[in-house]
């Protein structure tokens, strides 16, 4: 798409919304399709780049999709969710009612007809059970924003701080499964979380630290003296590994991140860029790091 086509402005007006793309009016001798993005001044005034540059490649995305497909298509259905990954923009639609937002939690027809964002816990997020997609009838599911889970099961709630997944786990509050069975905590003792499953967190603690002292976080299983324990490592008996096997990473050192098992990044690395240079991510497992990083290479698989 020619960037010509598009122009982008920074506006006062947007009280809730992040960002807006619209056709601009031409004469009927200019043939090509001009398109404004509008994006909210507040965006540049908390010093997080990620903020902006994803809702600007929001916007590119959908002015991709009016151009190559134009407008009787849903909004954040799967043409723009295809240009938004390819444009390196998180392809969730942020939006709760009409307006657009940053989004923490998601609810998504697990058949992937539709995903929606919202900022609160919401009785949909809480309860998606309740629900049945419009088009296929299937019950949908929610989850934290950046925790999709990879084989969800419909009508289940996957949000980890949500002390159930189904109906049948909230109305019988003496279920085992609401039992707390893991540990976050810091190996200092300053603080700890208490989790029913295997979360993110729980499986990945290298990646938090601690609010007070800043030591890097360890998970364990409820019953274990986390004093005793290595910071950093997860010590829970049933998962298979303590420290990161898979890094998703900027072939250029901008970043790099570990992970205990694959996710949706380092499946597919091609599909995203760093925020900072705009190279497309690279994954690679962590104990054998290439020599030569080839922008968008997969070196696990």
């Amino acid at each position: 798409m020619d960037p010509a086509a598009i122009r982008v402005d920074v506006t006062d007006s947007f009280r809730r919304q992040l960002g807006e793309c619209r056709p601009i009016s031409r004469s009927d001798r200019d043939s090509t399709p001009k398109y404004e993005i509008r994006i909210a001044r507040r965006l540049f005034e908390d010093g997080r780049d990620d903020r902006w540059r994803d809702t600007v490649r929001h916007e590119v995305a959908h002015a991709y999709v009016l151009k190559t497909v134009g407008s009787d298509v849903a909004p954040h259905g799967p043409e723009w969710k295809d240009a938004a990954r390819r444009a390196g923009a998180d392809p969730v639609a942020r939006c709760e009612g009409d307006d657009v937002v940053d989004a923490a939690y998601v609810l998504a027809c697990p058949n992937g007809c539709f995903e929606h964002g919202y900022v609160q816990r919401s009785k949909r997020i809480k309860n998606p059970w309740q629900y049945t997609c419009d088009e296929c009838g299937t019950h949908p599911i929610s989850y934290d924003v950046t925790d999709r889970p990879d084989d969800p099961e419909a009508g289940t709630c996957y949000v980890a701080s949500i002390p159930w997944q189904t109906q049948d786990d909230k109305d019988d509050p003496d279920d085992t499964r609401n039992t707390a069975r893991y540990l976050l905590t810091c190996p200092n003792g300053c603080t700890a979380w208490s989790y029913q499953r295997r979360t993110k967190r729980i499986k990945n603690p290298w990646l938090y630290s601690c609010p007070e002292c800043d030591a890097t976080l360890l998970s364990c299983d409820i019953d274990d003296r986390p004093i005793n324990l290595e910071s950093g490592r997860c010590h829970v008996a049933s998962i298979p590994w303590q420290e990161p096997r898979i890094v998703h990473a900027c072939p250029n050192g901008c970043f790099n991140v570990g992970f205990g098992q694959h996710t949706k990044e380092s499946r597919q690395p091609d599909r995203y860029r760093c925020e900072e240079c705009g190279a497309r991510t690279v994954a690679y497992p962590a104990d054998d790091q290439p020599e030569t990083l080839t922008p968008g290479t997969n070196y696990i698989e």
